[in-house]
């Protein structure tokens, strides 16, 4: 069996490591020249920690990461809710913040040692796929014909318009934020900090990354502005806006293709699950080829992922929201939680599983 890989992001090489780990050759092309040193996600939760070594990463690699050990809520700078990731309560649920870039170069390093190569600087062009195989163009004019072809290509996925795969949903007018930035002085190293404030509900999220070093996601246009206290930033690495589309494909597999991560869907950052999201997909989507269960991969990833999608807007709407009866139910959530046990355990449930 032979498969292509379209995409070098965290999800084509979450499936070329599923794939390998099989003994299935499979290849990677990507249309950059070389890795990206971006990085959107950082958070990796334990479900995708257990996904990943399932299929031989082993989380040794991931030695560098911050591991999660709080979690506050603020309302123009009072705590409505903190939640110890460190206790008892929560053993085993706490994820890792990493930024996306490193994690895939540990993924990267695990293929290298596989001996699977990653062809940057190629890229597809046209792809004819009918029942028994796939015939894919390069942009250096070569011809392949593949068993199978993963379309991990990101939101704008080349894939997915050739093969006439339709993405309905829609582009939000709001600009959001990112800036990652190192800190002078002490801050806490594990702690994410979600703020909250009025007027206009501005939504900022501070996730540590490591030795000073946080990320810092805003709903309004300036992240480190937005900030209800400003930093004392010493160094700012990068920062920039963008807009959140919410959007999900037709389809997850047609003839011998099948979409996975952000070329299949693609929604708010709020909860950070679209990394895990992406994972999740092409290891479900290398099983599904192995196996011969491909109808099963469309069909169910697309109903989780249209759940993903379902949640995470209602929780974006939620967190920005100026309704007086938005907010109230928001604080007597937290209060809940705070003090409830049960609720407590199924919020933070809602919060590290996909």
């Amino acid at each position: 069996m032979k498969v292509l890989i379209v995409g070098a992001g965290t999800t084509g090489l979450t499936a070329a490591c599923a794939l390998s780990f099989q003994g299935i050759d499979c290849q990677i092309i990507e249309r950059r020249s070389q890795p990206s040193q971006l990085s959107r996600a950082v958070g990796i939760f334990p479900s995708t920690i257990e996904l990943l070594s399932s299929i031989g990463v082993s989380m040794d690699l991931f030695s560098e990461a911050v591991p999660m050990r709080g979690l506050q809520y603020q309302r123009n700078g009072r705590r409505l809710l903190f939640l110890d990731f460190s206790s008892k309560e929560f053993q085993g649920k706490a994820g890792l913040f990493l930024p996306q870039n490193r994690t895939e170069a540990i993924l990267a390093g695990v293929l290298r040692e596989r001996g699977v190569d990653i062809q940057y600087g190629l890229q597809l062009t046209n792809i004819v796929s009918q029942n028994a195989a796939a015939i894919v163009e390069y942009s250096n004019h070569d011809k392949e014909t593949f068993d199978w072809v993963i379309g991990a290509d990101g939101v704008h996925s080349l894939v997915r318009q050739k093969m006439k795969i339709r993405y309905p949903g829609q582009d939000l007018p709001e600009k959001w934020s990112i800036a990652d930035v190192e800190v002078n002085g002490h801050m806490p190293p594990s702690l994410v900090t979600v703020n909250l404030q009025e007027p206009g509900n501005n939504l900022s999220i501070v996730l540590p990354l490591g030795q000073g070093h946080v990320r810092v996601v805003s709903s309004k246009e300036d992240a480190l502005s937005a900030l209800p206290q400003p930093l004392d930033i010493k160094k700012i690495y990068s920062q920039g806006s963008f807009q959140i589309s919410v959007r999900q494909a037709e389809t997850y597999c047609k003839n011998r293709v099948l979409l996975a991560g952000d070329a299949a869907h693609c929604h708010s950052p709020v909860g950070g699950k679209g990394m895990n999201l992406g994972i999740s997909d092409a290891v479900a989507a290398a099983s599904a080829i192995i196996r011969g269960e491909f109808k099963q991969y469309a069909c169910e990833r697309h109903k989780i992922a249209k759940q993903v999608i379902r949640k995470t807007e209602f929780a974006r709407k939620v967190v920005t929201s100026n309704n007086l009866l938005m907010k109230c139910g928001l604080w007597i959530l937290a209060k809940t939680i705070g003090v409830v046990p049960a609720v407590r355990r199924a919020y933070v449930r809602h919060l590290t599983e996909i």
